[in-house]
């Protein structure tokens, strides 16, 4: 049986895409709020469990624990110790500690850290190891700011854009959850014939695949949440089983790329996510081509990658308009000078950084 416990819960997504990640809980039935670097939301195991699964555009989903205003480690180590951890660290596991001070008594981050463990270990009744990254075990995200702290537990474990099937690395890859948040913002109706001429090791394909096909993205991963005291194996499995029986069949993915080795990447990427994408190597095919496209991609724009950018998105532009009757377009590109390089009328749907570098999202739609 379900608990009754309601969490306050966080899907934390990057700055830029957040609006997408509420579109994405909204589909699932949970009500949220965009704040900031993600979005609030409450819900009990059901909520915890459909979000991690579901959710194309977030990086975790966070359980808030506790919350409290503290000035002194002594008091901090006491109010720490009064929280239930028995159920996020039934057994003695590892458990890694972000802090982040800020405008506050206690600002050193270590010392923080050093006592939320003290305090968790006045409270169970076993010893925790401390693990130098947050894919080990439970992840504890600590924040103290104007002597308020919140703490927090990551109920997803290793970030939500590790979906399991990125094998094969290329230069400057996309993540997997902007590569969702590309294609979900770019309003692509899951049937019409998607194609992207700079598919790199496939991100954005495989990424559509699963979208079209109506495939969870964390349906062979684990999590967290797997771990803790209060798992429901019953309700999770209800759960992959619902999902799996709204699987549709894919529609028509084409990738292309000029690199032999990104495209061999792509195609070992597609089978180790198990979905059907046709990638090619070449530079802006004509032949056998639908009339009819969504082209969403992500050009080379110069910065880590050294080529003459505005000559690509020319040549980009010039294929779109000669090769199909009909197409819509998302393309990312730092500037609004190289998406005019195109020829093609766009507007700015959103911006966010891609390692680093500050991208808008164009559409012609």
């Amino acid at each position: 049986m379900e608990s009754k416990t309601v969490f306050k819960l966080f899907a934390v997504s990057q700055p830029g895409i957040e609006e997408i990640t509420l579109s994405e809980l909204e589909d699932l039935g949970i009500e949220g709020k965009v704040v900031p670097g993600g979005v609030e939301f409450k819900g009990g195991l059901k909520e915890l469990y459909l979000s991690n699964l579901w959710l194309r555009t977030a990086n975790r989903v966070i359980v808030r624990v506790a919350s409290f205003k503290v000035k002194s480690f002594s008091e901090l180590v006491k109010r720490v110790s009064r929280y239930p951890w028995d159920i996020y660290f039934p057994f003695s596991q590892k458990v890694k500690i972000r802090v982040t001070c800020k405008k506050s008594k206690l600002y050193h981050s270590k010392a923080v850290a050093e006592r939320v463990l003290k305090g968790i270990h006045h409270r169970l009744k076993h010893q925790l190891e401390e693990a130098k990254f947050e894919d080990e075990g439970t992840s504890i995200i600590v924040r103290i700011e104007n002597d308020f702290c919140t703490i927090s537990i990551n109920s997803s474990g290793a970030s939500l854009h590790k979906r399991g099937y990125r094998v094969v690395e290329t230069e400057a890859p996309l993540r997997e959850t902007l590569a969702s948040a590309m294609i979900l913002a770019s309003g692509w109706d899951k049937r019409t014939p998607l194609v992207d001429p700079f598919c790199g090791s496939g991100t954005i394909p495989i990424e559509a695949a699963l979208i079209g096909a109506n495939i969870p993205p964390g349906l062979n991963r684990e999590f967290a949440f797997m771990k803790w005291k209060n798992f429901d194996e019953s309700l999770w499995n209800q759960i992959l089983e619902d999902a799996r029986k709204e699987i549709r069949d894919f529609p028509e993915i084409y990738g292309f790329d000029i690199s032999e080795h990104a495209v061999k990447a792509a195609i070992k990427n597609a089978e180790a996510a198990g979905v059907k994408v046709s990638f090619k190597v070449a530079s802006f095919p004509t032949d056998n081509m639908p009339p009819l496209v969504y082209v969403i991609t992500n050009p080379p724009y110069g910065k880590r990658i050294k080529v003459d950018a505005e000559k690509i998105y020319k040549k980009f532009g010039d294929w779109l308009k000669k090769t199909f009757s009909g197409y819509k377009v998302g393309f990312l590109a730092p500037s609004d000078r190289l998406a005019l390089a195109t020829g093609i009328k766009c507007k700015k749907i959103i911006s966010f950084s891609n390692g680093g570098i500050r991208v808008n999202l164009y559409c012609n739609r």
